[in-house]
């Protein structure tokens, strides 16, 4: 499990961490063209290193560098300008979903 957390500066920062923002990060791909937009003028090539590592990592063997997902732990990778390994992130939100379908 991961959590992209760094955040666009694009549009006054008003986008925030978006939904599908980490793919250029993902596939190493910051310098195309058009993506200055989202991504700023400098986005944080020592992200892309360490998310795309992470995926090509997880691709070959399965393992993506952090412990594995389970319901007691919740370990989850977050991404941004460092990464760190978090318990149980947004746990307080989770549990207010509990029992609810």
């Amino acid at each position: 499990m991961y959590e992209f957390a760094w955040r666009s500066p694009g549009f006054d920062g008003k986008l925030g961490s978006c939904h599908s923002l980490e793919i250029p990060f993902v596939f190493d791909t910051l310098d195309r063209e058009g993506l200055e937009i989202l991504l700023g003028a400098e986005p944080p090539q020592q992200l892309a290193n360490s998310m795309h590592a992470a995926w090509v990592a997880f691709a070959t063997n399965g393992n993506p560098g952090w412990p594995q997902f389970d319901l007691n732990r919740r370990a989850t990778m977050r991404f941004d300008t460092k990464q760190e390994l978090v318990d149980d992130p947004r746990s307080a939100e989770r549990k207010l979903w509990e029992g609810l379908r």
